[in-house]
């Protein structure tokens, strides 16, 4: 017990690394295993520890979507399934989500066509008009010309997410 009081006395005069350490402390002392103590002691050294900066990548800033302050604005899209079937043979959820409100509308479709996703979105749009965004993952109902033509004619600005990646959703 000693002897790390020793080392953490030695270590806290500039917080040195390993080798500087041992260095002070065996200049005073013999102590058996010191590289050991050493470690131990650098290792649970709290101002060490945050003042220690991370190897590799650092962490990036999101890039935040703006959403409208108003609802009906934006909508996020998804295909979910496949899940059980019904008698009607619908397998999959099309979801409408309200940005600002965060309502949810929940359809359900026989595949993740672009037709099923396209068909819903225009129920959407009959009821509510449309929206000024859709933000939706990278699913093949979503990439497809037909899905990018229906956005172009609409007005609608289509965001496309990386899938997975809920923390992407702005």
């Amino acid at each position: 017990m000693m002897q790390r009081e020793i080392v953490l006395h030695a270590h806290a005069q500039g917080h040195f690394a390993s080798k500087k350490t041992e260095s002070i402390v065996s200049q005073e002392f013999y102590i058996p295993r010191l590289t050991k103590i050493v470690q131990d002691v650098i290792t649970n050294c709290v101002p060490c520890i945050l003042s220690s900066r991370k190897a590799g990548k650092h962490e990036g800033f999101l890039h935040p979507i703006p959403k409208g302050d108003q609802p009906l604005d934006c909508y996020h899209c998804d295909i979910l399934g496949p899940l059980p079937s019904t008698k009607k043979c619908y397998k999959h959820l099309f979801t409408v989500i309200d940005s600002f409100s965060k309502f949810v509308w929940i359809y359900l479709v026989k595949s993740t066509s672009t037709k099923d996703a396209l068909d819903k979105l225009i129920l959407q749009q009959t009821i509510f008009g449309n929206p000024s965004k859709i933000i939706t993952d990278k699913g093949s109902a979503f990439t497809s010309t037909e899905f990018q033509k229906f956005c172009q004619e609409e007005s609608i600005e289509h965001i496309q997410i990386t899938t997975g990646v809920p923390r992407g959703n702005g």
